[in-house]
C-alpha cells in the first residue's frame, strides 16, 4: 500500500488539480484506516469540484469510522442534498441509508 500512496502523491504533485487522484489517495488512506488523512483528501476533492458526489459519501464514511459522528452526519446531509440536485436517486438512497445508520 505505501507504494500506491507514494505513487499517487507523486502524480498529485504533477497534477494537483486532478480530483480523481485526490479521491484515489483518500481511498488508499481509508484502506489503511488513516481516516483523518482520507477525510483531508476527500475535502481536497470537494474544494476542487463541489459536485464530486463520491467525495461526500466517502468522506462521511471515513468520518464515521473515525468516530466523528456529527461531522459524518453533516457530510452525509450535504451529499444527500447534492445527490437530489443531481437527480442521483440511487446515490441519494444510499446516502440516506448511511445517515439513518448513524448512532443517535
Amino acid at each position: 500500500m505505501p507504494d500506491r500512496v507514494q505513487s499517487l502523491m507523486a502524480m498529485i504533485a504533477k497534477q494537483p488539480s486532478d480530483v480523481f487522484l485526490h479521491y484515489s489517495l483518500g481511498m488508499e488512506y481509508v484502506s489503511t484506516s488513516q481516516f483523518d488523512k482520507a477525510v483531508a483528501e476527500f475535502h481536497n476533492c470537494i474544494c476542487l469540484d463541489a459536485d464530486y458526489l463520491a467525495a461526500y459519501v466517502e468522506s462521511g464514511k471515513a468520518m464515521r469510522s473515525a468516530g466523528q459522528l456529527e461531522q459524518a452526519r453533516e457530510m452525509f446531509a450535504s451529499g444527500l442534498e447534492l445527490a437530489a440536485m443531481q437527480g442521483e436517486n440511487h446515490t441519494r438512497d444510499y446516502i440516506q441509508q448511511q445517515l439513518d445508520a448513524l448512532p443517535k
